[in-house]
């Protein structure tokens, strides 16, 4: 039998228009992607120019002094699609870390006209030079073998010249001719925009300069000095490893600047830590304000800001200098808040004078560099469209959110001047109390006005009884409704509480609820069957029972948080409150095997349950927390005891743990509202930053104080409470 002949495949010419025109977005997209293998090239400045008026022979040029071809380099690179030098060397000779990807930078011309004239200048040839019709690849059924390119006699080559500079002798210049889109003013904003975001990152290393005739305003060399009219700004070094450091600079208070380091393992609060899947980045955040005070010896306008932070405003990821699109840009799925600034600020949009205070996101502009070697867990989505949302992103995404808060609170405590007097406020019960206070001496002053006036018989002395019988109804009414706002605000203590506990003991509902349902739908099958195995039925009808009284245990737990009786003040033993609070979390205890030690005095307290348990429970969920988190065995310790300061009868109890500890850093910090910090893995939401602004919010309440410190028999947090007795 004849051995049949072989075969190959062939290549239609028309492919080359799929790769390049039709998989290229925009005109813009494709022009930046010139500039792009200018900058591969070791290019130190790279001229675009686009003339592109009606009536008028209208091309683009783009010419940068990189190190050009040879042409044995056009033969076997430029011309080989699909060719990319990445994949033979990912650094240029200068060691740019290269930002070519598919090889197909070279086609994007065809994406802006139908013509291409290519000229290059290596150090190693002459001028080489190669024209282009791309109009000749759209053929049905045509090889693109059988498409012959025209090569050029006497090339000639216009070298850009940096400022200061000598005059390079080597680079590439591409004309493209025969437009297929006519450009705008929009157009050309556009595209100084999308380079305005190359060029910052080199500052001296790469210069981009655009020329056009369509609008005078951006024919120049791209820069972004407007970032030199920032309040503050904040830098973020992150190793990789276990190192952060962070400095602040403010512009109007240049004394207040001051460079922080941190330890991962205090962000994470955990002693056996891992480095951050997303691997070493470097942060750089700017916040500005929409007022003239920083615009001063600048050629800004207020309004150029304003339409300048409008339309640039968002943290932008860059990897090995190259942005990496959609984060931080408008017009796409993630926006320029993917960072979700702007709910946090919708939640609470305290202003700067007050802890709680968040920046706006049309506030900030920022950018996060990272490699592409040193960081392999972010890689790109199957869609080349943004990043696989990973643990190495999320990670990444944690930190500049945790940057940006301590930016918020860096802001709050430059806005607190020196020279300004400290204003202690009172509790919401005091300050009832002095309400109340005056309320009755307005009574009693009115009271024996009334008494002299009967003595000395001005008027008819019955014309004051309706005026102070008013008066003292309102004050009644008043008093009912001071104590209903404090209730309120129990009752909302108390709440936010659970809402926290429930967060972190929940998962052992969960679990239950699971096992539950498996147990009950086992038992149902093996009463259904045929020959019923009643024995087995009955051994998982009795772990649903268990699971069940699980369950309603949790319930009970919740329920009882908000009972009336708890909003009563009377005398109370404090360590049956803690006891009780104890038992209906022992299963999650149980679960994660944490050791729970306890010595409890006799002592009696006229207080409010409610108030004890939440500040009690917010404690408890800390060390619950912390435990897991260090080499040492888990366990919690709850103390109780007497404690009389001079003539004030009270009580102090403590919640220490094993765990990492409190990082001197956030000793101050910790009970700023929503301040946290923590990094949280995927399936383990980070802090709330609630709980312990609670603790310090009813201790304050009830005259007592809080302080955290180092136990010293199990080296981790130990928060302290005490309370006055009556």
């Amino acid at each position: 039998m004849a051995k049949k002949k072989s075969k190959k495949f062939k290549i239609d010419a028309r492919l080359i228009l799929q790769l390049g025109r039709d998989s290229i977005k925009d005109h813009s997209t494709a022009l930046i992607e010139l500039v792009k293998n200018s900058f591969d090239a070791d290019a130190s400045k790279v001229e675009v120019e686009i003339w592109s008026k009606k009536g008028e022979e209208n091309y683009i040029r783009v010419s940068d002094n990189g190190f050009g071809m040879t042409e044995k380099e056009i033969d076997n690179n430029w011309l080989k699609i699909g060719y990319s030098e990445k994949k033979h060397s990912k650094s240029s000779q200068k060691g740019r870390r290269r930002t070519g990807e598919k090889g197909i930078g070279r086609i994007a011309s065809d994406r802006l006209g139908s013509n291409l004239k290519m000229v290059t200048k290596s150090s190693d040839d002459i001028i080489q030079g190669i024209k282009v019709n791309w109009d000749e690849f759209d053929v049905e059924g045509k090889s693109i073998e059988d498409i012959e390119l025209e090569g050029i006699d006497t090339p000639q080559i216009n070298i850009p010249v940096k400022d200061k500079e000598a005059q390079r002798e080597t680079g590439t210049e591409l004309i493209i001719s025969n437009l297929r889109e006519e450009w705008t003013e929009e157009n050309i904003k556009h595209l100084y925009q999308e380079l305005s975001y190359f060029a910052p990152l080199f500052k001296n290393e790469f210069e981009i300069e655009i020329k056009n005739d369509i609008s005078q305003k951006y024919s120049k060399v791209v820069s972004s000095a407007i970032y030199d009219t920032s309040e503050i700004d904040l830098t973020l070094h992150y190793d990789g490893e276990n190192t952060l450091i962070y400095e602040f600079k403010n512009k109007i208070l240049p004394k207040k600047n001051k460079t922080e380091t941190f330890k991962l393992e205090h962000l994470l609060q955990q002693e056996n830590y891992a480095p951050l899947k997303c691997g070493a980045i470097d942060l750089s955040l700017s916040f500005f304000v929409r007022k003239t005070g920083l615009l001063e010896g600048t050629d800004f306008s207020l309004s150029e800001l304003k339409d300048f932070l409008t339309e640039n405003y968002g943290v932008k990821l860059y990897r090995d200098n190259v942005v990496v699109k959609p984060y931080g840009f408008a017009n796409n799925q993630f926006g320029q808040d993917w960072l979700g600034l702007d709910v946090a600020k919708s939640k609470d949009p305290a202003a700067v004078s007050r802890k709680t205070y968040r920046v706006n996101a049309n506030n900030v502009i920022g950018s996060v560099n990272f490699k592409r070697d040193d960081n392999a867990a972010l890689i790109d989505s199957s869609s080349r469209e943004g990043l696989v949302e990973n643990e190495a992103f999320s990670s990444m995404k944690d930190l500049i959110n945790a940057s940006i808060v301590l930016l918020s609170q860096y802001r709050v405590d430059i806005y607190k001047k020196s020279d300004k007097p400290i204003i202690i406020k009172d509790s919401t019960s005091e300050y009832v109390k002095r309400v109340k206070e005056k309320l009755s001496t307005v009574v009693k002053d009115i009271k024996n006005l009334r008494e002299d006036i009967e003595q000395r018989k001005v008027v008819e002395p019955s014309l004051f009884t309706d005026s102070i019988t008013t008066i003292e109804t309102v004050i009644d009414e008043t008093e009912k409704t001071f104590e209903e706002l404090l209730d309120e605000k129990r009752v909302l203590s108390a709440l936010a509480t659970l809402g926290i506990s429930s967060s972190v003991f929940g998962h052992e509902t969960e679990s239950a609820i699971s096992t539950f349902r498996h147990a009950a739908n086992n038992a149902k099958g093996y009463l259904t069957l045929p020959e019923p195995d009643t024995a087995i039925a009955i051994e998982q009808l009795t772990e649903a029972l268990k699971q069940a009284k699980l369950i309603s245990s949790w319930g009970v737990f919740a329920l009882s948080r908000i009972e009336k009786d708890k909003r009563i003040k009377r005398n109370r033993r404090i360590g049956e409150i803690i006891k009780r609070v104890l038992d209906q979390i022992k299963p999650a205890l149980d679960s994660l095997e944490i050791e729970i030690e306890t010595k409890l005095e006799n002592v009696m307290a006229a207080t409010y349950v409610m108030d004890v348990e939440s500040i009690f429970l917010n404690l408890l969920t800390n060390a619950f927390s912390a435990v897991p988190n260090s080499n040492r065995p888990r366990k919690i310790k709850i103390e109780l005891d007497h404690e009389n300061r001079g003539d004030v009868k009270g009580l102090e109890f403590s919640v220490s743990d094993s765990g990492p500890g409190i990082a001197k850093e956030y000793i101050d910090k910790i009970w700023t509202p929503l301040f946290t910090t923590k990094i949280g893995e995927k399936e383990r939401e980070s802090g709330t930053g609630l709980g312990l602004t609670i603790v310090k919010s009813i201790v304050t309440e009830l005259a007592g104080d809080v302080r955290v410190e180092i136990d010293k028999e199990l080296k981790g947090a130990k928060f302290i409470v005490w309370l006055p007795r009556k």
